[in-house]
């Protein structure tokens, strides 16, 4: 036997021995370890790998924690970027369509700039706002909510704000006033602050519509003024609501 074939033989045992090693060890741990264990182990190996290349070839990857792996998907692209308060504020007082897309009932838009009863204002204080006449009767009928709720809800209701900001977008000399209503259950605190957001919610979503923002004005009364004055369960649902008082410049 030459002493090449020798070393070659050495070599190969000792290529197999190490692999029924690396075999035994493997048999070992997977019994430790669950299949579970395992595809978590090779998820965790693919994000670190595919990290350290993206960094190689001057890419920044921001690491999350993932819970499925529906989530593996890659990097969805936004239809738009959503603006800072400010811009979005600008964006809506300027009127366009993607600021307005991004108001909501909860959208902090502030009050108009008009302030009724002021002769600086041109319009009259609250009490000179009458409710509605006229064609205006079919149109601002009072919206009704859930309850301890300001979100608007069904058909309906939405109809009914598109109709009102047709209204006003043909009228440009109407204002409006719309009161939030509550119940009379609960702290007559927490009412008004209810009563605060339904009406502002009406306010976003007429503003969404193209509104101009300083002819819509809000007030909250809470509990205080009940359209039915039962204290039952439908009586609840009718005071449950946003109502509106007009005023016509012309």
């Amino acid at each position: 036997m030459t002493s090449r074939m020798f070393l070659g033989r050495c070599f190969f045992g000792r290529a197999s021995l190490l692999g029924y090693l690396l075999l035994a060890l493997l048999a070992t741990s997977s019994c430790q370890r669950s299949c579970g264990d395992f595809w978590q182990d090779t998820k965790s190996a693919k994000r670190h790998m595919g990290r350290g290349l993206a960094t190689l070839v001057g890419k920044r990857v921001e690491s999350r924690q993932v819970s499925s792996k529906d989530e593996f998907k890659g990097v969805v692209e936004e239809e738009y970027i959503p603006f800072a308060d400010a811009d979005l504020y600008q964006g809506i007082m300027r009127g366009e369509e993607l600021a307005l897309l991004q108001i909501n009932a909860d959208t902090a838009i502030p009050q108009s700039r008009m302030s009724p009863g002021e002769a600086c204002s041109g319009l009259p204080g609250i009490d000179g706002f009458i409710s509605p006449r006229g064609e205006q009767v079919r149109i601002f009928r009072p919206i009704h909510f859930e309850t301890d709720d300001y979100v608007v809800r069904g058909e309906e209701n939405w109809e009914q704000i598109r109709q009102m900001a047709a209204y006003l977008k043909a009228h440009n000399e109407t204002y409006v006033f719309i009161e939030g209503h509550c119940d009379e259950r609960g702290p007559a605190a927490y009412n008004l602050a209810l009563g605060t957001r339904r009406s502002n919610a009406i306010r976003n979503h007429l503003i969404k519509e193209g509104v101009d923002l300083d002819r819509l004005l809000t007030v909250s009364y809470g509990k205080e003024r009940p359209s039915s004055l039962s204290h039952d369960a439908a009586a609840w649902k009718e005071n449950r609501r946003a109502q509106f008082k007009t005023y016509s410049k012309s």
